[in-house]
């Protein structure tokens, strides 16, 4: 009982607990982790509750280290892409990354080797699926 109640709190911490709340300010990854070289995932995903906002990337917006890799997973079989943009109030492609993830459990990864911040959204879902990515320095 002892460990699974310990499990259960890793979880929560670590923030598997399952699709954030509507209305829920987005989640964010601490800043400057993981170490220069890891790996974040985000989730793309169309279980978000929010009929204004059906499909979401999960967390929001992360911050990583300069050589930190960002991985993309669909989450479900709904047509999705992961596409770079110079800002996110003018959803246009910039060149920096694009994918087609298409199926459940399909990835992306891109290694950011500049700081900065990096908007990207889904051109399918462009009206309401947006996120970040913020590189410091290592």
């Amino acid at each position: 009982m002892r460990r699974a109640l310990l499990y259960l709190v890793v979880l929560l911490l670590a923030g598997c607990g399952g699709p954030a709340p509507v209305g829920a300010p987005p989640t964010r990854a601490p800043t400057g982790s993981p170490a220069a070289g890891g790996t974040v995932e985000v989730r793309l995903s169309c279980a978000t509750g929010d009929p204004d906002a059906p499909c979401a990337f999960r967390p929001a917006e992360i911050a990583i280290r300069v050589g930190g890799t960002v991985r993309w997973v669909n989450d479900d079989a709904t047509f999705h892409t992961v596409t770079s943009s110079d800002r996110l109030d003018v959803r246009r492609p910039n060149g920096r990354f694009d994918a087609v993830l298409d199926a459940a459990g399909e990835t992306f990864e891109h290694t950011f080797s500049e700081p900065g911040a990096y908007p990207y959204y889904c051109q399918p879902h462009a009206e309401f699926m947006a996120a970040t990515v913020r590189v410091v320095p290592g």
